[in-house]
């Protein structure tokens, strides 16, 4: 049943579909299938009205919307199955307060873990991703004032200079809500705004993926913040940022010992650098691949993306704004992780301590992971191995970096039962209960 012309196609469930590889007829085998699971009869559901669905000549009956939210584990407001009559019945939600609710319920350790924390952030649709705003009609798109949008930028560049000196944290919480404000100035924006709204919406949504993920620890939080900044940079049709956010996706099934969905994300990121994207951007991809690689075992590959990233980088140096995470000095530090998974400790001893040498002093964070690299490049000698450690968790102290302390407590196991070991044992201890963010898995 019709249930009247959607203006706009259904892009959101379209891209659902093509993430899977699935043909229209495929996607209606599979609600079919699920249907029969469910013992509700075969409705001869065929390949035309899932097309219809996405280019949006008909809408999805209740029937088929419930097997459609469990195929793809997504709500119905995040697969474009909503009418706007229906998004309007949304209750309103304290999303910041709800937010600090469910991190300290984790912080606490009380047996609240990362699956907890996300089944709350579903439960109250936090950073929704883009489903109201893509759904809108065109007219609904352009009421109320285009203005504000270089407000919004403005804003979105301070919290990415914030970063660098701001409790990890306290910075988080504005940095939501901004994204919250980005996607409700979305919603009226005008052609002439919406560009640079989504753009600097999928900036600020990255970079509260980026706190979430490296210094709080977070990545049932990750996930949501980084949707809602690839489905920005797609309204922005920005590649280089695309690709930047499916690269910080890859981290999070590579530091979970899933390289091939970490595989699976770079290729796509890829894919965006066909499209006049800055070299640094390829070269930094060509690092987080090298990371992978490490990671999962494979010393050769991880150093074989180093020498791409290098020939890249040195095509062309300059990168965009957004993309301060990154430089000639990271780029060493990639290289020196490397050459430890091949047993070069010599090697990475040169490459990590240039990443150490040009460091800005704004680079604090980093230089926590640096340190405990180059800890494990001298793992033969404890007592600077030790010393290395130390200056690690210095720096973790003054500048709380979640990354750095998992570095440094994985690097602290060369010093074995000594009592340097010990020592470290302790620090380590104070730093995590002294309620600072540091949530383990």
């Amino acid at each position: 049943m019709s249930n009247g012309r959607q203006r706009l196609p259904n892009r959101l469930l379209a891209w659902e579909r093509l993430q899977r590889g699935w043909s229209y007829e495929e996607l209606g085998n599979q609600i079919r299938l699920s249907m029969s699971r469910a013992g509700e009869p075969d409705t001869g559901l065929s390949a035309n009205t899932v097309r219809r669905w996405e280019t949006g000549e008909r809408w999805p009956e209740p029937r088929y919307r419930k097997h459609l939210v469990q195929l793809f584990a997504r709500p119905a407001s995040e697969l474009g199955l909503l009418t706007s009559d229906e998004l309007q019945q949304r209750p309103d939600t304290d999303i910041a307060g709800e937010f600090r609710r469910l991190l300290d319920m984790a912080s606490s350790g009380g047996g609240i873990d990362r699956a907890t924390v996300l089944r709350g952030l579903l439960g109250m649709a936090a950073l929704p991703g883009m489903t109201p705003l893509l759904s809108l009609s065109d007219t609904q798109a352009d009421r109320g004032p285009g203005g504000g949008a270089d407000a919004y930028l403005q804003v979105t560049r301070q919290h990415r200079a914030l970063y660098w000196s701001c409790s990890p944290r306290t910075l988080f919480e504005p940095i939501y809500t901004h994204a919250q404000l980005g996607v409700s100035l979305m919603r009226a924006a005008g052609e002439e705004s919406r560009a640079t709204i989504a753009t600097a919406l999928a900036e600020t949504a990255l970079l509260a993926g980026r706190l979430a993920f490296f210094d709080l620890n977070q990545p049932a939080l990750t996930h949501r913040c980084y949707d809602v900044a690839l489905t920005a940079s797609r309204e922005a049709g920005d590649h280089g940022l695309a690709a930047a956010v499916l690269g910080h996706m890859a981290f999070i099934p590579g530091f979970g010992h899933d390289p091939q969905g970490a595989h699976d994300l770079l290729t796509a990121a890829r894919q965006h650098t066909w499209h006049g994207v800055q070299p640094a951007v390829r070269s930094w991809l060509h690092c987080v691949a090298s990371e992978i690689e490490s990671r999962a075992g494979a010393p050769s590959a991880a150093r074989h993306q180093i020498t791409l990233a290098e020939t890249a980088f040195g095509q062309d140096p300059s990168m965009p704004d957004w993309m301060d995470y990154y430089s000639a000095s990271r780029l060493h530090a990639f290289a020196g992780y490397a050459a430890l998974a091949d047993d070069a400790t010599a090697d990475a001893a040169e490459r990590l301590s240039l990443s150490l040498d040009s460091l800005s002093p704004r680079d604090a964070k980093q230089r926590s992971v640096v340190l405990a690299d180059l800890a494990d490049a001298h793992r033969d000698d404890p007592d600077r191995a030790a010393a290395y450690l130390g200056q690690a968790l210095d720096a973790v102290e003054q500048h709380w970096y979640s990354t750095g302390l998992d570095r440094a407590r994985t690097t602290r196991s060369i010093l074995g039962d000594s009592r340097h070991g010990a020592e470290l044992d302790q620090r380590i201890a104070s730093l995590v209960s002294n309620g600072r963010p540091a949530i383990s898995g």
